[in-house]
């Protein structure tokens, strides 16, 4: 039986395509097994008479070409030309415009519309009104995205009111902001976010400096909202879209993007992501790791939030035309796509089906040469769904296996860890290097490792064996209580750095780091601080990185496994409930990331020893995830190194037999299960619940 699973391309209705280049494309797109495309722009501007009328009658085209090949689209309201979309250049004057503070192209992949005005919003609603009341009614429709790549970045008068508002709701009178801040002001109005990081005002307190990089994220999904409800004003039927900029949690700035992703996948019926896994500087073919935790960060910002997760772009070849370095080839094209699903996914897009005739991503992008015919990575591709199509019993209903291993993290934390460093300059910070340390150490074992929100900590998260803290310099009280229970009902805690150093105003535990509640947890207290020391092994001494704490038990029960050179701890295992904690002395994530220190591991290992899961021994090159429907569960491998390589695969249930699912071939496990993969190749095993 055909799999049902949503799977596509991009499809920009180009003024350059003839209705027959049109017909022929959607064939095309149908024959590779595509089912779900996403159109865009929804309003055809090269046929309407004036800036102000939309006209949507080669959108209506497509669509009809859609029902009639029994294909769904997705139609993508707003995220890329706000001049194609709600917002006529005509209408637009400099006072809608959005501004920085450092200048107008700092962000260059900001709009030029000021989402907060209220006559862009203005312009929103009517845009939304007439293309969702034209299209509607269309069968061919499946839902509208409603901000691809969701973020804002402006410094102008209306969102400083916002910002302005936002802190009177927060703090409720100037007098206790003042307290907290450690400034004297007479009234909100005069709270201005340009003098936020004045050195003198961030050496009494870092809330000016952090507040208004909250309130930019806080924003985002606050304009999110705004555009969920202005659609679903107009149509309670279709599914809605938001995509975050995926992972921007780990960019090397932050506040580039602002988007919080455990907050906005609460806001629409279905969270989306983009990818672009080289472009921009980026190549993670030697750091396959990273590659993985860039995939799996919006996964699990949406399972958290409980909606559906769709990938809605994932680059398919080069940026532009002097963009060397962005190529992508068919292997990696078929890998990348097979690692998105295996995240969870419900539903895929490619970017895009053509490359760009113009603009600055000309020749760039997609699945055909520039005449619109397929190319081989359409056939690529096109075998790719085939084999899907096929195994519908696994891929029509499935989700990832229960994770392992999850890091927790809020986007509060790193904006206090980067308001430390000064917000710097892009690269100073070392937080999202320390947490992908960790999760190089857990993925590397074969361990499926997964995504979760420090603030909201709950039953799900109990249901975890182990968590990981990375760099957590920042942890409340409420924080702090629902750590305690997920160890006390068994959970497997480790954590680094100078936990808790900082609660959520800003200001140390008297009591001494890493507070009263978190001391009793993990044993431990900070009496001071260190840097280039090292901790003692039995091969000799392992340097520790940045920083280093010197700790004192404040727990008889507490085990120390590791000592630094002068004789404090460096690792400490505390008993708590039914569970127990492990903390390093140093911010751990860092030297793992360097590398995978045998004596690190062994330390690691016997405190994990009792999670029952898959584990493997494998090169760093090869990635391993894993998905699971009602019957079958499924193995996926990646090869990322030119040369072969063996994986190993353990605690798998005893005489099951995988089957790959692209040659047929076959690997009994018993104790263990053992196959090769070629150079720089994928493999699906599937088996039998």
């Amino acid at each position: 039986m055909e799999s049902n699973f949503l799977f596509g391309a991009v499809y920009i209705i180009e003024q350059d395509y003839t209705d027959e280049e049109m017909r022929r494309d959607l064939a095309n797109m149908r024959d590779c097994g595509f089912n779900l495309i996403t159109l865009w722009p929804i309003g055809n501007a090269w046929l309407a008479k004036s800036s102000h009328e939309w006209v949507f009658s080669k959108t209506r085209y497509v669509l009809d070409l859609c029902q009639e090949l029994g294909m769904k689209a997705i139609l993508q309201l707003f995220g890329q030309n706000q001049a194609q979309e709600f917002m006529p250049d005509s209408a637009q004057t400099p006072e809608m415009e959005s501004a920085d503070q450092y200048g107008p192209w700092i962000n260059e992949n900001s709009l030029w519309a000021n989402l907060n005005h209220p006559v862009v919003r203005d312009y929103f609603d009517t845009y939304f009104r007439e293309a969702i009341t034209a299209l509607k009614g269309h069968p061919a429709v499946y839902g509208w995205d409603v901000f691809n790549e969701a973020h804002f970045r402006s410094d102008d008068e209306w969102t400083t009111r916002k910002y302005q508002e936002w802190l009177r709701e927060k703090y409720g009178t100037i007098e206790k902001l003042n307290k907290e801040w450690y400034r004297r002001y007479e009234s909100f109005e005069q709270v201005r976010p340009e003098m936020r990081r004045a050195p003198y005002s961030i050496w009494s307190s870092l809330l000016p400096a952090v507040e208004y990089e909250k309130f930019r994220s806080v924003n985002v999904t606050e304009i999110c909202r705004f555009l969920y409800d202005t659609a679903r004003k107009y149509d309670d039927a279709h599914p809605i879209i938001v995509d975050g900029t995926s992972s921007a949690v780990v960019a090397q700035d932050v506040t580039m993007r602002n988007n919080d992703e455990f907050e906005t996948a609460y806001v629409p019926d279905i969270y989306g992501a983009t990818f672009y896994p080289k472009s921009w500087g980026r190549n993670y073919k030697d750091t396959p790791w990273t590659l993985s935790m860039y995939f799996s960060i919006p996964a699990g910002a949406a399972r958290k939030a409980h909606k559906p997760y769709f990938v809605n772009e994932l680059q398919t070849h080069t940026q532009s035309v002097l963009t060397p370095g962005s190529e992508v080839n068919c292997e990696e094209l078929v890998s990348w796509t097979l690692m998105c699903i295996f995240t969870g996914l419900s539903g895929m897009q490619l970017w895009r089906w053509r490359p760009f005739l113009h603009g600055y991503q000309a020749t760039g992008r997609g699945l055909t040469l520039m005449d619109g015919t397929p190319n081989e990575r359409a056939e690529a591709m096109s075998s790719l769904m085939r084999v899907i199509r096929s195994n519908s019993e696994l891929f029509d209903n499935f989700c990832i296996s229960s994770p392992s291993v999850q890091i927790a993290y809020n986007y509060d934390v790193r904006l206090y860890f980067d308001s430390l460093l000064k917000f710097g300059e892009a690269g100073k910070s070392f937080w999202a290097q320390n947490m992908e340390g960790w999760y190089k150490l857990f993925w590397n074992w074969g361990m499926s490792v997964e995504f979760t929100d420090l603030s909201r900590l709950g039953v799900g998260e109990r249901q975890v064996p182990v968590m990981v803290l990375p760099g957590a310099i920042r942890i409340s009280e409420e924080e702090a209580q629902s750590l305690c229970r997920y160890v006390e009902n068994g959970g497997v805690l480790i954590a680094d750095g100078r936990m808790g150093a900082l609660d959520d105003r800003g200001c140390v535990p008297p009591e001494g780091i890493p507070g009263k509640t978190l001391s009793k947890l993990f044993g431990v207290v900070e009496i001071d601080v260190d840097s280039g020391k090292g901790m003692k092994t039995k091969e000799g001494t392992l340097h520790t990185g940045y920083q280093s704490q010197k700790l004192k038990l404040t727990d008889p029960s507490a085990r120390v496994l590791a000592v630094m050179e002068d004789g404090t701890p460096a690792v400490v295992l505390h008993e708590y409930g039914k569970g127990k904690t492990l903390y390093f002395n140093n911010f751990e994530g860092l030297v793992l990331l360097e590398k995978l220190w045998p004596e690190l591991k062994e330390i690691i290992s016997q405190v994990t020893a009792e999670v029952s899961c898959i584990r493997a021994q494998k090169d760093e090159h090869v990635h391993l995830s894993y998905i699971e429907s009602e019957t079958q569960k499924a193995v996926l491998a990646v090869n990322f190194s030119d040369k072969a390589e063996n994986v190993s695969l353990t605690g798998l249930p005893a005489g099951v037999v995988l089957t790959e699912l692209f040659t047929g071939n076959t690997v009994q496990a018993d104790n263990q299960a053992v196959f090769t993969l070629p150079a720089c190749s994928h493999a699906v095993y599937v088996y039998e619940k």
